[in-house]
C-alpha cells in the first residue's frame, strides 16, 4: 500500500499504550483518534514522518489482544498482522508505567517470529524516574528499549533515530497519496460503505462487522480502475447530532465531514431497504452546498432486487427526496455471499459506480468555451424572454465561466441582480442538459453594466 516502495514503520502493542499519541507526535498532525478508552483505534491509518532528511510512511493500528479470537478484537489483530507484514520496522509500544503483561510477551512472541527488526517503545515516561522505571521492558528480549512521553515529547529525537539506523537509506521526501480522483463514501452508520470500499480495493482493507459505527477515523486509500487513478475515503457513520455522544464519536463525524471536504466527489451511501432518510438528506445537502458532485448508491439491492414493485417505489422515493442534486447518478449495488458482513463477498455493479463518480469529477471539473457558452445563452434567451426588472426590459449580453470544481457562470446584463430565481434555475438547467452535468451544483451571478451595477436605459 506504500508509495513507490517508501519505508513503513508499524506501531503495534496491547490497547491503550498510547500507540495513536505516538503516531501523531511522529507525523506532526493529531490525525488518529485518541481518547482513554481501549479500542478507539480499529483500521489501519496512514501518516507521513520526516526526520533529519528521512521520510518514511507511518501506520497506526488498533490494540492487540491475542486472547481474543473473535469480534471485533479479532478483526483488529487482523489488520495489526497485515500491517507488521507490510513493516520495515515495527515499533512495539507498551506502557512505563504499568510494566508487563502476558498480552506484551504473546505480542513479542509474535514479532520475534515475524522476523521484522523491532524498536521497543516504552511510552508513558513523562518523567526521569519513570524513564528509570521502564527499564523492566529489557525482559521482553527485543533489544534496546526508547522510553519516550508521546504526549509531551520527550525522548522522540533518540527514537526517530533509533527508527532511521534501523530503516537505512530512505528518501527525503514521500508523498503518502498518489493523483487522483479523490471519491469520500459517506452514510448513516451501517449503510455498507466499508464493505464497499473494501470490495473495489480488492482486500479486507478496512473493518466491517454488524455492529454499527466500525468505522471511527477517515480512511484514505488509492486505487486504479481500469485507466484512471482514485482515492477513496472510506468515513465514519454520520449519526444525528443528537445521537452522537461520546468524545470519539463527535471527532469521527467531524473527520468524516472534513474528508468529504478534501474530495472532488461524494458517494452517498443508502441502505436500500430503508430508502432515503432524514439524515441521508441532510448528508447530501451538506456535500451539495459545498460545492462536491454527488453519486447516489443503492447499497444491498438484492434484499429488495426481488420485489419489482417494491424496488421500483425506492427507486422513485429516491428520486423525489434528493431531487435538489439535480439528476445525480443513481448506482444499485450489492455485496452477495456468505461472508457478506465482512465485506469479502462478491460485489455487484462496481463498474457502474466507477463510470458514475469519473462523469460526476469530469463534470465538476468541466470548463465549457465561452463561444458555446455565448451560443447557448442566446438560444435560452430566443425560447424564454426574461421577466421584466421593476418594470425594465432586461438584457443579457454576454456569459463566460469564472471558475470550476464547481462551475460558476458570470452573466453581464444591463443592470445588476435582475433574474428572478426562477430564471436563473431556468438558465442553469439549460447548461445543465446541454452539457451533461449530473449530480453536480451550478452557481450564477448576474453582473450589471455601468456604475452602481445599472445602466441607463
Amino acid at each position: 500500500m506504500t508509495p513507490h516502495g517508501a519505508p513503513m514503520v508499524a506501531i503495534v502493542g496491547r490497547p491503550n499504550v498510547g500507540k495513536s499519541t505516538l503516531f501523531n507526535r511522529l507525523i506532526g498532525a493529531r490525525k488518529a483518534i485518541v481518547e482513554d478508552n481501549p479500542g478507539v483505534t480499529r483500521d489501519r491509518m496512514y501518516g507521513v514522518a520526516n526526520w533529519v532528511g528521512s521520510s518514511f510512511i507511518v501506520v497506526d493500528t488498533g490494540g492487540i489482544d491475542p486472547s481474543l479470537d473473535d469480534g471485533m478484537p479479532a478483526h483488529i489483530r487482523a489488520q495489526a498482522d497485515i500491517a507488521i507484514e507490510e513493516a520495515d520496522v515495527v515499533l512495539f509500544v507498551v506502557d512505563a508505567i504499568e510494566g508487563i503483561s502476558a498480552i506484551d510477551n504473546d505480542i513479542a512472541d509474535r514479532l520475534r517470529r515475524s522476523g521484522k527488526p523491532v524498536v521497543l517503545v516504552a511510552n508513558k515516561a513523562d518523567s526521569p524516574s519513570r524513564e528509570q522505571a521502564a527499564a523492566w521492558a529489557w525482559e521482553l528480549a527485543l533489544g534496546e528499549v526508547c522510553a519516550v512521553s508521546a504526549a509531551h515529547g520527550r525522548g522522540m529525537g533518540e527514537l526517530c533515530d533509533a527508527i532511521v539506523a534501523r530503516l537505512g537509506p530512505a528518501p527525503e521526501d514521500v508523498e503518502l497519496m498518489p493523483p487522483g480522483i479523490r471519491v469520500a463514501f459517506l452514510g448513516r452508520p451501517n449503510a455498507g460503505k466499508s464493505s464497499l470500499v473494501n470490495a473495489l480495493v480488492g482486500e479486507a482493507r478496512v473493518i466491517v462487522d454488524e455492529v454499527a459505527g466500525t468505522t471511527r477515523d477517515a480512511i484514505d486509500l488509492p486505487l486504479k480502475w481500469g485507466e484512471d487513478d482514485f482515492v477513496l475515503c472510506d468515513t465514519a457513520g454520520l449519526r444525528r447530532r443528537r445521537q452522537v455522544a461520546r468524545a470519539h464519536e463527535q471527532l469521527a463525524a467531524i473527520k468524516s465531514i472534513r474528508a468529504m471536504e478534501r474530495t472532488s466527489v461524494v458517494v452517498l451511501v443508502l441502505d436500500a431497504t430503508a430508502g432515503v432518510t432524514d439524515q441521508d438528506q441532510r448528508i447530501a445537502r451538506m456535500a451539495f452546498e459545498r460545492g462536491k458532485g454527488v453519486v447516489v448508491l443503492l447499497h444491498k439491492w438484492d434484499l429488495v432486487a426481488h420485489d419489482k414493485a417494491a424496488a421500483h417505489a425506492v427507486v422513485e422515493q429516491t428520486e423525489e427526496a434528493l431531487v435538489f442534486l439535480e439528476k445525480p447518478y443513481i448506482i444499485k449495488t450489492s455485496i452477495v455471499g456468505a461472508e457478506r458482513d465482512r465485506g469479502q463477498g462478491r460485489a455487484r455493479n462496481l463498474d457502474a459506480l466507477m463510470r458514475a463518480c469519473k462523469k460526476t469529477a469530469h463534470a465538476l471539473a468541466k470548463r465549457i468555451p465561452t463561444s458555446d457558452l455565448n451560443d447557448e445563452l442566446q438560444r435560452a434567451v430566443t425560447a424564454l424572454t426574461p421577466p421584466s426588472h421593476r418594470g425594465a426590459i432586461v438584457r443579457l449580453y454576454f456569459a463566460t465561466q469564472a471558475s470550476v470544481e464547481p462551475p460558476l457562470f458570470a452573466i453581464s446584463a444591463n443592470r445588476g441582480r435582475p433574474l428572478t430565481p426562477a430564471y436563473e434555475r431556468y438558465l442553469l438547467r439549460r447548461f445543465r442538459e446541454r452539457w451533461d452535468l449530473r449530480g453536480i451544483p451550478l452557481r450564477l451571478v448576474v453582473r450589471g453594466r455601468g456604475r452602481g451595477g445599472e445602466t441607463p436605459e
